[in-house]
């Protein structure tokens, strides 16, 4: 294995930092504008559901297409085709119309697919021996990327018509997100590269689809993935119909983002005192409990309850992550179960966001979608309880 020079170990983390920025933003930062966009397209509910359901779908149908571009050309180049596709995705959305921006969206989908299966590879090939460390730092990026895309959203929106008169305010907003990944491509040139990738095999022994304790691995990830992708498609408009205006229904939102560094902060304490992924998975559920609960009848502070969430749902997901290897014994048996909660869980989560919408147009209230997600933490809880039992 090639191993980079100095100035080339800091330029592939920046790579991998800077990439980092535009695995999830892009994906959330569309929510606080769905009411305009909704206004300018003559929307439903559920048509804008769309927007965050297809690029979820791209993450988990284009997982296997990740892994084939990562064996067959390279991990470096395979990550310059999926931020390729991500800078594509996000100009081809902000043209102004309905079929460039469904396009778009499962543009960026395809390219975030990429990034999601091949970045920890990268990671676990060249830096082996701070995987957790570098890991956190990862998740932290992708955290920042959402908290500035979705916090700037409805001000760019709002500012633009001074500037560019021409084009939407929700699409010069989409646009302005371009300027995260640019610098990953950009940097891409200056990397070391590879002859060949160390994708891993994902042939397992043993046969995941048919464990029980695989299912409830998956399980727990996929219904983390929903609430955190519902959550993330519609707190910003929930907000509104409970009174607050845009800007600050999107700095809430954006609050999301910003909890969502707290974990990798402070689990090295939680886990000194509450070392048990039982504990951790009760801390998780606790606070998004209480914070759905906020959501619904005491809105006023939600603020408190934006934080709790995205601290609650990021801590599930950094246990979920961490359950894979926990719950096997091998390298082989972590990959296929890995490969099997993304498909399955990514699939799940694709339902989440436009079934809804969905409810919502039926009803015409947000309190019953919010009673629906109560409901999926308490179900969360229960399958969180036995799969992070300590025995495996």
């Amino acid at each position: 294995m090639l191993h980079p020079s100095k100035s080339h170990h800091w330029l592939l983390l920046a790579f991998i930092f800077v990439m980092a920025l535009s695995l999830r933003g892009p994906v959330v930062g569309i929510a606080p504008l769905i009411a305009n966009i909704e206004a300018d397209l003559s929307l439903s509910s559920s048509m804008s559901g769309l927007l965050t359901t297809l690029p979820i779908l791209a993450f988990a149908l284009c997982a296997p297409l990740a892994t084939f571009l990562g064996r067959r050309y390279g991990l470096e180049l395979a990550l310059l085709l999926g931020s390729v596709s991500i800078a594509m995705g996000m100009v081809l959305r902000s043209v102004g119309t309905l079929p460039n921006l469904y396009f778009g969206m499962a543009l960026v989908g395809v390219g975030i697919a990429v990034g999601n299966v091949l970045l920890p590879i990268l990671l676990k090939r060249d830096f082996p021996n701070q995987i957790l460390q570098l890991t956190s730092v990862y998740v932290l990026m992708m955290s920042v990327g959402g908290a500035f895309m979705t916090g700037f959203a409805v001000p760019i929106a709002q500012w633009s018509p001074t500037l560019l008169p021409q084009m939407a305010g929700w699409s010069v907003a989409l646009l302005g997100q371009l300027m995260f990944i640019l610098p990953a491509i950009l940097l891409w040139f200056f990397i070391p590269k590879h002859d060949s990738a160390a994708v891993p095999n994902s042939t397992a022994t043993t046969p995941m689809w048919r464990s029980p304790l695989a299912w409830l691995v998956t399980a727990f990830l996929a219904l983390n993935s929903v609430m955190n992708y519902i959550v993330n498609a519609w707190i910003p408009t929930i907000l509104a119909a409970k009174g607050y205006d845009a800007a600050m229904a999107g700095l809430y939102h954006s609050y999301i983002q910003i909890a969502g560094m707290a974990p990798a902060f402070v689990l090295p304490m939680l886990k000194r005192y509450f070392g048990r992924p039982r504990q951790l998975t009760g801390m998780a559920v606790v606070a998004m409990l209480l914070s759905l609960i906020g959501y619904t009848f005491a809105p006023a502070f939600s603020a408190i309850w934006s934080f709790m969430f995205g601290f609650g749902g990021t801590l599930g997901f950094v246990i979920g992550l961490s359950l894979i290897s926990l719950k096997t014994h091998s390298v082989r048996e972590a990959a296929a179960l890995s490969g099997m909660a993304q498909l399955a869980g990514y699939l799940m989560a694709a339902c989440g966001p436009v079934s809804i919408g969905a409810l919502f147009d039926w009803t015409q209230s947000w309190q019953y979608p919010l009673y629906v997600l109560i409901a999926m933490v308490i179900v969360w809880a229960v399958i969180g309880w036995f799969v992070s039992a300590k025995e495996t």
